[in-house]
């Protein structure tokens, strides 16, 4: 990583934690504080934004030919989705100073989603019915199920919203930590294309 890029990253970052201690005025110890940064500054994604999504999931297994009656089942769950900046994806030229002006620009990389976690707790089978000659629905068949589910909250994130408000919810967070540092002039935007 360039000296200049992990230098801005890393002054970014510190001032987030500077930040974070003074508001709660209470006396810091520098040596902490600069442990704090160096586990932060390894970080390589801002996460802006969590959504709380309810899904349910269903599947039909009817009757073909070679088998007789149907089964149903029904899920309800729910998924954390995060979503943010990729600050690894961050170069020399999308970040530019002016010390004597106090001026700052930052083009950030577009956000995107950085995880999605399904916790076994928040599943809850709803409903299952299994005609008489048909046997209930298998472990595989159960994930596969929910897998599709997955796949298509996936599929769901350009349509919610989530990837606008975590830019929205990026870009006003550094303006207010480059306030902090003292920043007059600040432009912060996001690339057109990744």
């Amino acid at each position: 990583m360039n000296k200049l890029l992990y230098r801005t990253k890393t002054i970014l970052i510190g001032l987030f934690v500077l930040f974070a201690v003074t508001s709660c005025e209470q006396e810091t110890d520098y040596s902490k504080l600069e442990e704090q940064v160096g586990k932060i500054t390894s970080l390589s994604e801002l996460g802006t934004v969590e959504y709380v999504i309810s899904k349910i999931v269903k599947a039909d297994d009817n009757a073909t030919w070679y088998k007789f009656g149907d089964r149903k089942i029904l899920f309800s769950c729910k998924a954390t989705l995060k979503a943010g900046i990729d600050l690894s994806k961050l170069t020399n030229d999308d970040i530019k100073t002016d010390f004597g002006k106090k001026s700052i620009s930052i083009t950030l990389p577009k956000a995107k989603p950085l995880s999605l976690n399904m916790k076994p707790e928040d599943i809850a089978l709803v409903y299952e019915k299994t005609s008489i000659t048909r046997s209930s629905f298998s472990n595989s068949e159960r994930d596969a199920v929910l897998a599709q589910g997955e796949k298509n909250i996936w599929e769901s994130v350009p349509t919610i919203g989530i990837l606008a408000d975590a830019e929205d919810n990026a870009k006003l967070f550094l303006e207010s930590i480059l306030k902090q540092a003292g920043y007059t002039k600040i432009n912060v935007e996001f690339k057109n294309k990744e």
